[in-house]
């Protein structure tokens, strides 16, 4: 095992392998280019898999909450409440990006936080661990074994360098070390199309029957016109799990085409401001938001109209896709974990898992019970195989037909040759 390790990218996935290699031993520097000493949330949803869940088995010593769980899936169409239920599903966990930034913080650098007052300690063993915020990578040089960035303090322009044995790139869909070692591309980064409107609800805020209505279950509205919208209930990002303060997160997916007028609109701000991805919670211009949610709460069942219409800060983002085609460079000295890899559709909620899944192969790799060359091939692979299933999962919410066959015959093609691949080495 190496003794240094820079991780780029101070999110989830950064820090899902900060944490781990703490433990491990080795002295972590994480680089965050965003200023802020906590990451605002939005009290945005993610979907906590079985990867996050043994991860956070293994490595969690705060030993808090992190979830609510769903056991059946409803689907609305149009204004027709719960047509399609499934009262047995499979059981799927959810929680608060905020509250997950906070628990990995406090078990990386002792963050204390409301979610977390008493951060657990540094146990003997446990490598370093620095959190710099406010550094944006320019550059980086390998030679004979050693990594060095370069890099800036966004706030003042000082110039720093620091070198390590290794360099991990979780600095997601626009990563800088993905370009900087001139990662091969399968699939170019590129905008899908159609935004992701989110909002998160007090279920107090709502009445009660449209709260017991969401209460344990996952539910869609299929509302035509290449729009759909998913909900589900979170804990806040401060671990409030009282019903009372569980928030209902709603993800709202709807065609916005680049170049258009509402386009424009979607993305500036009531100050006049142009946001290129993401409008944050709380700029998004609330004439603009009044316009847009009146046709869609129109053709919503009548909980999910109610969500919408009790929702008064939301966010919107445009939906990307990029996929690499290799995760290692200089013999295993850089790696692309989590989004820096493969950011598909956010559809199959698989995101955070696959962080989480790096991190526990990628371990793998450093404890000499897998090879550099079979890891990056299973990254790859899994990396795509998602990336079909997330457009599958699309076009059944927002295409047609046509659209939504095509994509299951790719998903299976790929699969069925994958595992031919697979069987010959």
């Amino acid at each position: 095992m190496f003794k240094s390790v820079v991780i780029v990218g101070g999110s989830l996935s950064g820090l899902m392998h900060g944490v781990h290699l703490k433990r491990e031993g080795v002295n972590v520097t994480i680089l965050e280019q965003d200023g802020a000493s906590e990451r605002s949330s939005h009290n945005a949803g993610i979907r906590v898999d079985e990867n996050v869940n043994d991860f956070l088995r293994q490595h969690d010593q705060t030993r808090l909450k992190t979830s609510l769980e769903s056991k059946a899936n409803f689907i609305s169409v149009r204004k027709c409440e719960s047509l399609i239920k499934a009262d047995k599903g499979t059981t799927r966990y959810w929680t608060n990006w905020g509250l997950m930034y906070r628990i990995l913080r406090a078990n990386f650098d002792g963050y204390a936080s409301t979610a977390c007052p008493t951060p657990p300690a540094s146990k003997p063993g446990d490598g370093t661990a620095q959190y710099l915020t406010g550094n944006r990578v320019t550059s980086l040089n390998y030679t004979n074994g050693t990594v060095t960035l370069h890099y800036v303090d966004v706030e003042t322009g000082e110039e720093h360098s620091i070198t390590s044995e290794v360099v991990i790139g979780a600095d997601g869909l626009h990563s800088t070390i993905r370009k900087l070692v001139h990662a091969p591309l399968a699939c170019q980064e590129k905008y899908a199309g159609f935004v992701a409107w989110r909002g998160a609800v007090p279920r107090a805020s709502v009445s009660q029957a449209t709260s017991e209505f969401f209460s344990g279950q996952f539910s869609s509205n299929l509302m035509g016109q290449n729009t759909y919208m998913v909900c589900y209930v979170i804990p806040t990002d401060d671990g409030d799990f009282t019903p009372t303060a569980q928030l209902i997160n709603w993800v709202l997916y709807q065609d916005v085409f680049e170049g258009t007028d509402n386009e424009a609109a979607i993305f500036t701000d009531s100050s006049g401001r142009r946001y290129q991805r993401t409008v944050p919670q709380g700029s998004v211009d609330p004439r603009t938001w009044d316009r847009f949610r009146g046709p869609l709460v129109a053709r919503m069942a009548a909980p999910f109209a109610e969500l919408v219409s009790a929702t008064t800060d939301p966010f919107v983002t445009k939906v990307s896709d990029v996929l690499c085609s290799k995760a290692s460079f200089f013999d295993g000295h850089v790696v692309l974990v989590g989004d820096a890899l493969a950011t598909y559709r956010p559809h199959a909620g698989k995101a955070t898992d696959q962080a989480a899944s790096h991190c526990r192969e990628l371990a793998k790799v450093w404890q000499g019970e897998k090879s550099l060359a079979s890891w990056d091939f299973e990254a790859c692979v899994n990396a795509k195989k998602m990336y079909l299933l997330s457009r599958l999962m699309g076009e059944f919410g927002r295409g047609t037909w046509f659209s939504f066959l095509r994509s299951i015959v790719s998903y299976l093609v790929f699969v069925v040759g994958a595992r031919l691949r697979r069987s010959r080495l």
